[in-house]
């Protein structure tokens, strides 16, 4: 049997999948439009949007304080964070 969603969390209690966008835009084009595509096929399965107010991320650090979050500007859409080992472009 495939890997679901539970197991990728492993043991912990996270509610939320946190992803930087400035990370997933320095994703090869390929896997964006995977992705994309997953996300669209969410959508159209699950009325999932809160009606009112919206989800909000802030970082803070080991002891709960705000910090500084080197990935929060995206620079719409024109940052690219260089990956731990080469991708194939």
């Amino acid at each position: 049997m495939g890997r679901g969603v539970h197991d990728w969390f492993e043991l912990t209690y996270a509610q939320y999948l946190t992803i930087p966008r400035s990370i997933l835009q320095s994703m090869p084009e390929e896997w964006q439009k995977r992705f994309v595509k997953c996300l669209e096929e969410l959508d159209d399965t699950y009325d999932w949007k809160p009606m009112q107010g919206r989800y909000w991320v802030r970082l803070k650090d080991n002891k709960g304080k705000f910090c500084v979050d080197k990935l929060m500007d995206y620079e719409r859409g024109r940052r690219f964070i260089e990956p731990k080992s080469p991708l194939v472009r």
